[in-house]
């Protein structure tokens, strides 16, 4: 049985007609609907690992490493800022702390506060305003670690991928008349 298939545009949509059984698919809403899944998958998985007894020390440690990496990939490896992220952001501490039972709300409350200020320090003024709504989202989103350390992760990695595209954005463009003039304006101040 051969059964044809043909693309066609419809209301900016990605759909695929299918003759043989008149059946149309829109895959641009299947893709989204893909993605949320994976991502409410992945937010379960970090939930679960907090709420096991012992936390999943290893895993939440290789997340929070990813948050560590992430923001201080913004600086310079030999700057004070670069070893300032390291320091306040300390991998073996955190693990010891999960390890030992001795990560508690107070400790996630500093974790998160300590993360949204970096972000707020390497981010573009504009930003800080989104950033602020991110950090209370995750400080309200909860009374249990289960549910404050997958907002925590999902709130700084958005923030983490905004940084990332003005980062881009303002490289692709950095010949344009604007930005140039924010160098030098920015330049004059230092």
């Amino acid at each position: 049985m051969v059964i044809s298939c043909q693309r066609a545009s419809h209301n900016f949509n990605d759909i695929i007609y299918l003759s043989k059984f008149n059946l149309y698919i829109d895959m641009e809403r299947i893709e989204e609907q893909i993605k949320t899944q994976f991502r409410r998958a992945f937010y379960d998985t970090i939930a679960t690992a907090v709420a096991q007894q012992p936390p999943d020390a290893e895993y939440l440690t290789r997340l929070f490493k990813e948050i560590r990496d992430r923001l201080a990939q913004f600086t310079r490896p030999n700057s004070r800022s670069f070893q300032r992220i390291h320091d306040d952001l300390d991998v073996d501490f955190f693990r010891q702390r999960l390890v030992h039972n001795a990560f508690d709300g107070h400790s996630m409350q500093s974790l998160v506060l300590v993360t949204f200020q970096w972000i707020r320090a390497l981010q573009a003024p504009t930003r800080d305003a989104e950033t602020e709504a991110a950090k209370l989202r995750v400080l309200q989103s909860g009374t249990t670690m289960a549910e404050v350390v997958p907002a925590y992760i999902r709130e700084a990695h958005g923030c983490l991928d905004t940084l990332e595209s003005d980062m881009r954005d303002f490289f692709e463009n950095r010949e344009h008349p604007v930005v140039q003039e924010a160098i030098r304006q920015a330049a004059r101040s230092i």
